[in-house]
This record gives structure tokens, C-alpha cells and sequence, in this order.
């Protein structure tokens, strides 16, 4: 992991959080939370040695006090819809009403990474779909960073009103340059709504990313989420859904592509805590060259959690012999009254026998591998229930890194 350059005192103080806030002219809602969270800047970053869920990052990607905060005059987020029903604002111009919910899915107070973003918050999205509307096109957000050796901190609000309909469709890109960014997205799910959420990580080689991913949904409601990595030296993704109302469900959906010595990471928790709830997970990644996937995933059935169905799956296909990929998954049931709860991993490499039945049918080795290759990630974009165009879309981009690491067409 290459550290961005060192400094002699941290540039993430309390100070520089206030001067941030002044210069944007924070409204309550972020002044308040902005507060919280430079207060909480003494807390300890997370210990691979310690927690679990972070065993495998590499200690010198969790030094961040050489990042520079964010810059308050550059430009966050690009991307708005005029739909009925549907608000898009920057926080700045966001009802405070809206942004009342601002932190309740993603605690200040979870972490320091949590500290750190919300000290320094720049590029907060509201996104909030009316009570009843059905948003028929899916909203996209485009985020580009581009500041060597800067601290990025975009945030994503969502508040679906009772009975909504809504998708987002959100993409992270950077350049080459030195970088950390710190994503918080929350997903607030009215009772009875349905919420699509999509993020593209399309990284650049020197960017460490902590992302933090949080649904709370209501009665009825459901939450499908999909997050397709093809880019970044470290991408280590938190992604929950806590299942608080009864009869809600979540999808979780994840894949990526791996060369030379990039890291994916992805820590899922399925938090079943209502009646009736139900959950499933797929995760896959693509591993070429020397990189490296890695997956912890925590499914929680509580005591009140009765009759819940839950499934979590995690499939690994290592494409050259230095790529390595490590699955972890736990399951905490305190209630034995559940539907189902199941869990399964894999890693290794394209069946030889597959691979020859394939060539028996003309194809060479390389498009025989290409075509087991996609067809195996696949599912998660197949299972999404993204609209056809965008599913395309989105296979592109996996082609097009596929090709860069010597499994495509």
C-alpha cells in the first residue's frame, strides 16, 4: 500500500473541521453533525490486528492524517432530475426538514472513519422521493475526484416516502493521483416503499476507499442495493441493512473485477430484526494478476426476529495463480423460530473440465475462459432487477476490465 506523504502534525484537526463548515456555511442539521464528529477525531482507527472484519487491510492504508481536508470551493456532485414527487438538492439547498434524518442510519459515532467524515463532510446529496411518487427513470449522481493527495467525504441521503418507487444509480471515479475517500451513504426506507440503490467504483490506481453503507427500512418496504468495484488500490465496503420493519426484505449485490495489486473488500451485514423479514446476498469477484478479494459477512437474526429468511453467498474465481481471495461468513441467530438461514462460500479457479467441454465446441482456451468469466458474474447484475439498458451498461464496464486483465472476448 503506497501512504500518502507524511506530515509532521495531522491536517484532520478540530480546527480545520470548523473552518471547513464556515467557509461552506453549514445549515443546522450539517453544523450539528459536523461537531460530533471533530469532537470524536481522538478515536482509534479500526485494528486488523484486533477486529475481524478488518483483518486483512494493511495497517498503512488506515494512515490518513497526510490527507489534506476537502476543498470547500471545488465542485461535489453533478447530476439532477426535474421528476414530480422527486427532490435533489446539495444539503446547502436541502428543506432542514429533510436533513432532520441526516446521520440516523450511519452513526457519527461508529467509528473514527465515521468521525473523520462527517468532521469534514463536503458533497452531501439529498435525494428524497415524495410519499406515493414512482420515479420511472433511475436518478444518477456522478462524484470525480481529482485533488493529490486530498481526504474526500461525499454523502448520500435517501428518504423514500410511504409507497414510493426509486432508483439511484451513483458513480465514484477518480484519477491516478494519491487519494482517500470516505462515502457514507444512507438508505431510509418508508413503510411500503421500494428502493433501488447502485454505486459504480470506478477508482483510480492510488485510491483508498472506506465506504460506509447503511439501510433502515419500515414495514413492507423493500432495499436492493448493487455495488460493482472495477478500480481502486483498496475498496473495503460496509454494507448493511437493518430489517427493522416487519415484512421488509434486502438484496445485496456485489461484484468486481481484480488486477494487478488492487484490494476489494466487502463487510456485509444482514440485520434481521423485525418479523417476516427476509434477506439475500451475492457477492462475486473476478481475480487476476496479484489481486486480492476479500469478504466478512455477519447475518443477524434477533429474538424478535421470528420466521426470518435469510441467505448469504460469496463465490471467488481466481484467474492466475498470485490472485488470492479469503471468505469469512458468520451467522448470530438468537431466535429458533426462523424460516431459513443459510450461508456458503467458494474460491478457486475456472473448471478444467468446463473449460474443455467449451473448446470442444471451437472455441480457443482464452475465449472459452472469457465466456465462463462472464457468464459468472453475471448473476448479481442478472439478479439486481436493474432495467435491461442499464444492466448492459453496466457489463461494459465489467468487459472493459475483464479485457485489461487478460479474461475477455
Amino acid at each position: 500500500m503506497t501512504s500518502a506523504p507524511s506530515t509532521a502534525a495531522s491536517m484532520l484537526t478540530p480546527e480545520a473541521s470548523r473552518a471547513l463548515g464556515q467557509a461552506l456555511g453549514d445549515g443546522a442539521a450539517v453544523a450539528s453533525l459536523r461537531a460530533s464528529g471533530a469532537a470524536a477525531l481522538d478515536r482509534a482507527m479500526p485494528s486488523p490486528a484486533l477486529d475481524r472484519p478488518w483483518k486483512y487491510v494493511d495497517p498503512a492504508a488506515l494512515e490518513l492524517d497526510g490527507f489534506a481536508p476537502p476543498d470547500a470551493a471545488s465542485a461535489d456532485w453533478a447530476g439532477a432530475q426535474d421528476v414530480e414527487g422527486l427532490e435533489v438538492a446539495g444539503f446547502k439547498e436541502a428543506p432542514e426538514g429533510a436533513l432532520a434524518r441526516l446521520g440516523g442510519a450511519v452513526a457519527v459515532d461508529g467509528s473514527r472513519l465515521a468521525a473523520l467524515h462527517y468532521a469534514f463532510l463536503r458533497g452531501g446529496v439529498l435525494v428524497e422521493a415524495k410519499a406515493n411518487a414512482e420515479i420511472g427513470e433511475p436518478v444518477r449522481l456522478t462524484r470525480e475526484f481529482t485533488a493529490a493527495g486530498g481526504l474526500a467525504t461525499p454523502h448520500t441521503l435517501v428518504v423514500a416516502g410511504p409507497n414510493s418507487r426509486l432508483s439511484l444509480i451513483e458513480e465514484y471515479r477518480s484519477n491516478d493521483e494519491p487519494m482517500a475517500v470516505l462515502p457514507a451513504v444512507e438508505l431510509l426506507v418508508g413503510p411500503g416503499a421500494v428502493v433501488s440503490y447502485t454505486s459504480l467504483h470506478r477508482w483510480g490506481a492510488r485510491t483508498r476507499v472506506f465506504a460506509e453503507q447503511r439501510a433502515v427500512t419500515e414495514p413492507n418496504s423493500d432495499v436492493r442495493s448493487l455495488s460493482l468495484v472495477t478500480g481502486g488500490r483498496l475498496v473495503k465496503s460496509h454494507i448493511t441493512s437493518a430489517l427493522e420493519g416487519r415484512g421488509s426484505s434486502s438484496e445485496i449485490y456485489g461484484l468486481s473485477v481484480g488486477g494487478g495489486d488492487e484490494h476489494t473488500d466487502f463487510y456485509t451485514v444482514q440485520d434481521h430484526v423485525a418479523e417476516d423479514t427476509r434477506s439475500d446476498l451475492l457477492i462475486k469477484s473476478a481475480l487476476g494478476d496479484r489481486s486480492r478479494a476479500v469478504y466478512y459477512g455477519l447475518t443477524k437474526v434477533g429474538l424478535g426476529a421470528r420466521r426470518a429468511d435469510a441467505n448469504q453467498e460469496n463465490r471467488n474465481l481466481l484467474l492466475s495463480r498470485t490472485a488470492k481471495a479469503d471468505s469469512d461468513p458468520v451467522l448470530e441467530i438468537l431466535t429458533n423460530d426462523v424460516t431459513r438461514v443459510s450461508h456458503g462460500a467458494t474460491a478457486g479457479p475456472v473448471d478444467e473440465e468446463e473449460l474443455f467441454y467449451i473448446q470442444s465446441r471451437g472455441l480457443t482456451r482464452e475465449g472459452a475462459v472469457g465466456l465462463l468469466v462472464r457468464g459468472f458474474l453475471g448473476e448479481p447484475l442478472d439478479r439486481s432487477g436493474l432495467d435491461e439498458g442499464v444492466r448492459n451498461e453496466l457489463s461494459a464496464l465489467v468487459e472493459t476490465k475483464l479485457q485489461a486483465v487478460g479474461a475477455g472476448a
